[in-house]
Order: C-alpha cells, then sequence, then structure tokens
C-alpha cells in the first residue's frame, strides 16, 4: 500500500504537467506599475538564485542567499519538511523555492524527500515541542502583528494577493522555535528578506502564538532515522541544495555554466520536464527573466542600483521615493502613532525622496543595517536588514543625492552662537520646543524628533535648506516656515540675518551633551485657580474626551461633565486643575485634576427608561451613529454657576449645582435636575455604579471611598456586574447633595 505522502505527492500539480501553480511571489514586485521590466527581471534571477548555480560577474544578478539549515531540525516540524520538499509550491503557494525532484518519478521523489527531511531533523538538535498556546498572547500577538510592521510585507486577517506568503506555519513551527525565529531571523536567513523587527522574547512568544493560532493539536510525530538520514546527507549534495543552503560551512562555487551563456529557451526557464531546478513562473515572470539575461548596453548606473537595492528589501512597502512606493490604501490603518498630534507625519514612515543629502552616511547606513531610528512615536518599527544585504546602499543613495551649497553666514565663535542659539530655540523666540523633544523632555503634548539627535544624524546643508522651506522638502509637515522670503521673525537677532540665525541654531545643537536646555522648555504649571465665583473649562477631561466641561466652585469643590453622553464624569475637593496642555503646544492635550477625592461616575447615559427595575441599564454605545442625546448649551447666574441644558432621548433636562456647607463647615455640591416636561414611565436617573455603594442613614449612601450622597427619596439599589447600581425613578424635581470624603 502506497503511503499517505506517496498519494499526496502523485496527486499534486507539478509545472512540468502543464498544470496551473502558484508563481514565485517577491515582496517588491508586488506593484509591478512601480518597477520597470529590466529591473523586475534582475529581482526575480536574484531572488531565484539562479547565480548560485550559474556564475556571473554581473552583481546585480547576485543570488539572495538561502535559509541556512544547520539548525533547522530544531526549528521546524520534520512532517512539514518533507512535504515542502516534495512538493514546494503545493505546500507554500508562491514560494521561491524551486522543486528539485519534480523530474523524479513519485516513489522515488518521495523516498528522496523523505531521506532529505530526515538528514534535515538531525541538524540542531531536538525537534520543537508542541505547547499549548494561551489565548491572551494570541490576543496580544495579533495586536503588535498588525501594529510593527509585519503586514508592510505579509497578509493582515483579511488576505491579500499582493502578499509575502507565510505558508502554513502552524504545520512547520512550535511556539518556541517560531519566536527564536522571529527574535533573530537573519541569523537563519542572511539575505535580509525577512528583516529584523527588533522583537523582545516576549513579543517574539506573543506574535509567535498569533501567528500559530490554528495549532491545536501536535504535529505528526517524526523520528529522524540514522540510515535514511545517512542517505539524505548524500542527496543534499546530489541534488544541489548545499548551492543555495548551508549546513554549517560555506556553499560550493556555481560550476555550471555561466548566466550568460544559459539559453533562455532551455532547462530552468523552459516550461519542460527535466533533471534541473523547475520554477512555477508565470509567462510575464519568464520574458522578464530571459529580457535580463541579456548583456546590458551599460553598466549599472547608481540610480539603476538603488532602486534595485530598495526592490529586493521591499523597502518601498512602507516608503515612498520619488513617485513610486509608500504605504498602499489597504494597509494605510495599519500604520499608526503614539502621537496623534503628529498627524500623517507621526504614524508614516519618512519619505526616501532625497534622503542621501538628508542623512549623514553613517547614520543612514545604521538606520538600514541595524534598523536605527529617531521615531519614538511611530509603531511601525523601522527593521534591520542587515550589513551584507544592505551595507553598499547607504554609499549609492550618498551618491546619487543631492543638493547645492546652502548660503549663509557663519557666526563666529566671539559671538558665542551657541547663546544665541539657544535663545532662537527657546520659547520667547522660534518656540522649537513646542514641538520637539529636548533630551527626551517635552514642553507640551507634542512629542516630535528629539533637537540633540538633529546634528548627529542630518546633513548641516539639508538643515540649512530644510529650515528655509520646509514644506518644499515634506509637503505634509506641521514645521511652521519661519523665514518666509528670507525675512526673520527675530529682527533683533544677528541684525534679523535668516541664514546666521539657522547656522546659530545648527552650532547650538551641534554642542550635543554640553548644550544647555532652552529657555522655556521646564514650563511652570498653568494652575487654574477658582476665586469668588465659578469658573468653566471647555476642553478634554479624563475619561470623557474633546466634549468634557469642567467647572470649578468656590470653596474648593469641582466637576466634570460629559456633554457627548450627558453625564457627570467625576468630582473632587481640593485645587481645580493644571491646563498647560491644554494652551501650550498644539493645545491638544488634557487638563489634569489637582483635587483630591476623586469619584469617577460610569460611563453611559445617565437617564434611561426602564421596563421594569430588572432591566439592565444601557451600555454605551460602540457604534458610530447620531447621538440620542444633544447639548443645548448653558445659562450663568451671578457667580458664573452654570445651569447645564440637554436632551436625552428628547426629553428636556435642566441641570443645576452649587455649592454648600453643612453644619461642619464642609463644602458638598447641592444638584437640582429640573424637567420642564413630564418624564416618559418608567424614566431613571443613575446617580451612581461602584463596587461600594452602602447606605448609611436615612437616603444616604456611601459611595466608594470618597464620596457620600443624599437623596430626597428611596432610591433602588441593584447589583450590576461586577458593580452596584444606585437609581432614581424620575417623577418631577430631584435634588441630590455630594458631599466629597464626607462623614454623615
Amino acid at each position: 500500500m502506497k503511503s499517505l505522502i506517496a498519494i499526496i505527492v502523485a496527486a499534486l500539480p507539478f509545472a512540468t504537467s502543464g498544470a496551473s501553480v502558484a508563481s514565485p511571489v517577491i515582496g517588491g514586485l508586488a506593484r509591478p506599475e512601480h518597477v520597470s521590466p529590466g529591473l523586475s527581471g534582475a529581482v526575480l534571477i536574484s531572488e531565484l538564485g539562479c547565480a548560485a548555480c550559474h556564475p556571473t560577474t554581473r552583481a546585480e544578478l547576485a543570488a539572495k542567499p538561502g535559509p541556512d539549515l544547520s539548525a533547522v531540525g530544531a526549528r521546524a516540524h520534520g512532517a512539514h519538511l518533507r512535504a515542502f520538499i516534495a512538493n514546494p509550491t503545493a505546500t507554500k503557494p508562491g514560494t521561491t523555492m524551486p522543486d528539485v525532484l519534480g523530474h523524479l518519478p513519485a516513489a522515488e521523489r518521495e523516498s528522496t524527500a523523505d531521506a532529505l527531511a530526515h538528514y534535515l531533523a538531525t541538524l540542531g538538535g531536538a525537534s520543537p515541542t508542541f505547547t499549548r498556546l494561551a489565548p491572551p498572547a494570541i490576543e496580544r500577538g495579533r495586536k503588535l502583528y498588525h501594529a510593527v510592521g509585519c503586514v508592510a510585507c505579509h497578509s493582515a486577517e483579511t488576505p491579500s494577493a499582493d502578499s509575502v506568503p507565510l505558508g502554513p506555519v502552524s504545520e512547520k513551527y512550535s511556539v518556541a522555535s517560531l519566536a527564536k525565529f522571529l527574535e533573530d531571523p537573519l541569523a537563519v536567513r542572511p539575505g535580509g528578506r525577512m528583516p529584523d523587527a527588533k522583537l523582545d522574547h516576549f513579543e517574539a512568544m506573543d506574535i509567535a502564538s498569533y501567528l500559530l493560532r490554528d495549532q491545536a493539536t501536535p504535529p505528526p510525530v517524526f523520528r529522524p532515522d540514522p540510515q535514511r538520514a545517512a542517505r539524505g546527507k548524500v542527496l543534499f549534495t546530489q541534488h544541489r541544495c548545499d548551492a543555495c543552503h548551508t549546513v554549517g560551512g560555506p556553499s560550493p562555487s556555481p560550476t555550471l555554466a555561466a548566466l550568460d551563456q544559459v539559453r533562455p529557451e532551455r532547462g530552468c526557464l523552459s516550461d519542460q520536464p527535466g533533471a534541473w531546478p523547475q520554477y512555477s513562473l508565470s509567462a510575464s515572470q519568464r520574458a522578464t527573466v530571459r529580457a535580463a539575461l541579456a548583456p546590458p548596453a551599460t553598466p549599472w548606473s547608481v540610480a539603476e542600483n538603488v532602486e534595485l537595492s530598495l526592490t529586493r528589501l521591499n523597502c518601498l512597502a512602507c516608503h515612498q521615493r520619488g513617485e513610486i512606493g509608500g504605504v498602499p490604501a489597504h494597509r494605510d490603518a495599519y500604520f499608526t502613532s503614539r502621537d496623534e498630534n503628529l498627524g500623517d507625519q507621526g504614524r508614516l514612515p519618512p519619505s526616501l525622496t532625497g534622503v542621501g543629502a538628508k542623512l549623514k552616511r553613517d547614520w543612514l547606513r545604521d538606520v538600514i543595517v541595524n534598523g536605527a531610528s529617531a521615531r519614538p512615536y511611530l509603531n511601525t518599527r523601522m527593521p534591520k536588514f542587515g550589513a551584507a544585504a544592505a551595507e553598499p546602499l547607504a554609499d549609492w543613495i550618498k551618491q546619487l543625492d543631492t543638493l547645492p551649497p546652502a548660503e549663509f553666514t557663519r557666526v563666529g565663535k566671539d559671538d558665542k552662537p551657541h547663546e544665541i542659539g539657544r535663545e532662537i530655540a527657546g520659547g520667547k523666540a522660534l518656540n522649537c520646543i513646542a514641538c520637539h523633544t529636548f533630551r527626551g523632555k517635552s514642553a507640551s503634548p507634542i512629542r516630535a524628533l528629539d533637537l540633540m539627535t538633529m546634528t548627529e544624524r542630518l546633513e548641516e546643508n539639508w538643515f540649512h535648506h530644510y529650515l528655509a522651506h520646509p514644506q518644499r522638502f515634506s509637503p505634509l509637515t506641521i514645521m511652521p516656515g519661519f523665514w518666509p522670503d528670507g525675512k526673520s521673525p527675530l529682527p533683533n537677532v544677528l541684525g534679523g540675518d535668516s541664514g546666521m540665525q539657522r547656522d546659530a541654531l545648527w552650532q547650538y545643537l551641534a554642542r550635543g551633551p554640553e548644550a544647555r536646555e532652552p529657555q522655556g522648555l521646564v514650563l511652570e504649571p498653568l494652575v487654574i485657580s477658582v476665586p469668588n465665583e465659578a469658573v468653566i473649562i471647555r476642553r478634554s477631561f479624563p475619561g470623557i474626551g474633546k466634549r468634557g466641561l469642567g467647572v470649578g466652585y468656590p470653596g474648593g469643590i469641582n466637576l466634570s461633565f460629559d456633554a457627548g453622553q450627558m453625564r457627570l464624569g467625576s468630582l473632587w475637593s481640593g485645587g481645580f486643575i493644571e491646563a498647560s496642555s491644554l494652551w501650550r503646544g498644539q493645545g491638544s492635550g488634557q487638563a489634569r485634576i489637582l483635587g483630591k477625592d476623586t469619584t469617577t461616575f460610569p460611563s453611559g447615559p445617565a437617564f434611561a427608561v426602564l421596563a421594569t427595575p430588572e432591566t439592565a441599564w444601557p451600555a454605551p454605545d460602540p457604534t458610530p451613529r447620531p447621538s440620542p442625546h444633544s447639548f443645548t448649551g448653558y445659562t450663568l447666574d451671578a457667580q458664573q454657576r452654570p445651569t447645564l441644558r440637554y436632551s436625552v432621548e428628547g426629553f428636556p433636562v435642566e441641570d443645576f449645582f452649587i455649592e454648600r456647607r453643612d453644619p461642619a463647615g464642609e463644602v458638598f455640591l447641592e444638584r437640582t435636575l429640573r424637567f420642564p416636561a413630564t418624564p416618559p414611565a418608567g424614566m431613571h436617573f443613575r446617580v451612581a455604579a461602584d463596587k461600594i455603594i452602602e447606605p448609611r442613614g436615612a437616603n444616604e449612601f456611601a459611595v466608594g471611598q470618597n464620596l457620600c450622597v443624599r437623596l430626597p427619596a428611596t432610591p433602588l439599589v441593584r447589583p450590576a456586574g461586577d458593580l452596584k447600581e444606585l437609581l432614581l425613578p424620575v417623577q418631577g424635581e430631584l435634588r441630590i447633595e455630594y458631599h466629597p470624603a464626607a462623614k454623615p
């Protein structure tokens, strides 16, 4: 009886049969409109490893090294190795691995693939061990996978045809072996096509858990047989696997006919079966490869070499250079930022247009080779590509990208340019610190590129050009042009000479660790005090967002109100708010509550119609739709206290708070809710929801640790999941007292 693998192998479609199979998928060629035919052919020749067998003197056709198999037995399950070797394209559609056994009869192909798998399974130690996956790790991994840049090349949860295939990872890896690979992919794949995303061990474990989320049972047991392994070791050389893959030593030199001597209609490039690697190339791929084999009229230019390298490494999946590349629309949502204040510049990888004129050579090399980055606000990480794949690229880009010398006058040392530059960067001049950090410190919610990395990374000439015309280099930048038409906004600094001012700024930043902090970096807090009348601030408050309204009352009692959900957000005693983030920088921050004894009230509507006392309180609606609530504004009394006016499901409400003092002299808030119309039957008001709601007297209840409420009628106290709810039927005017940290 034939074994299962023999039946599968015999039934699989092969290129030799003329059946349709998946063509190799190359990440950099996913958008053919961005790649010229000549370049496409050179990339294919390189990625398919043609020069591993056929020598060539053309550097642009150098073979991508295949994965190092020295420890593959500890990385991949043997059953997967056997299936993949027997038929690479059927096991992993889109793979660049050719079918080297396709010319063999089915039985011989089976035994050869089996022997090779047994040999490879002996390399590297014990085979991967199955581990059951933890759902929290899968969810963390899902978020990481879609945030750090994996989906720039690979499919997201929704498959995409232009994605580099992952293959049957659940059949290949264990969680531990896949995580080890993800921690250092360049150790296994030195070609850099799978770059190093700089994952720590725990991140790698989480992403591995996500990728293996369908691995519910252990893979088939595979125990290497010494005799089969010994035969496989011989076959590994016999079938020239060692031309692309290393197993502890260097690969042999190519021994077949040189690439410039091959006949394009024969062998690997034909669609005929034979004793050669069989690539399931599409007709267009064959045509571009054949065209690229023709000797070029002239040696490749620097520009062509740059384009070739960017395509090989798929840099243009994230970065735009000139008119090509950049994040495609169907992947745009996965590029996010830790700082929404920076807009698209804070979430999209920077443009590579003119980057050679922009960045110093050492920094540019460090970015490409080691994944150096100065943008901590990007969730997408700049990966490491390794020196072998990326080393020449920095030099080529530096040769290609140039700018004319900038016009400026150097400020002499006797004029102390570093002190002038410090003044220019400070809060009383150009206020660079309103958006940029300085040694990690920030004067505002915006945390753009650190000023202390500028001269380490940037060419001085580019710095002058960019500051003079920022939008010319980056049309979407939020960086203002400080010297429009060459005129300075600081006429009393260096005679108003714009070039000298930029030079002073450069010389100041170039002092590095010796540079003193700009004036205004450490700012005094903007404390909003409440004198003899109420103070109202309409901005973002904790737990509320942009539609927050804060009110500070005389006597040191305060509240925040959510004008989106028409609910009390929080209540506290003591100081009102610190407002630096509301008014400094771009003013997009959040008020910081200064007081003590803060009580936070539940999210969701404060009013609801309940069919019965047991009807669950409606949860906040997560879907974007028109709100059934509307805030219509407020009126002020003589002490500037607001009467808030709003409607809930069309039912009008007037909501007024006033500060009072109890017999002991402690300040509390008295709230009056008036209803100009007759309330609907079953209307209830949710006073509070907390783990602690305990009676303290007639219609008096402790809410949490910091609040006591006194109610005008007997309320309904009921369980709500892990919390308790305190509800009042709405049958007329309600008057409620809020006593922070009060003891009745």
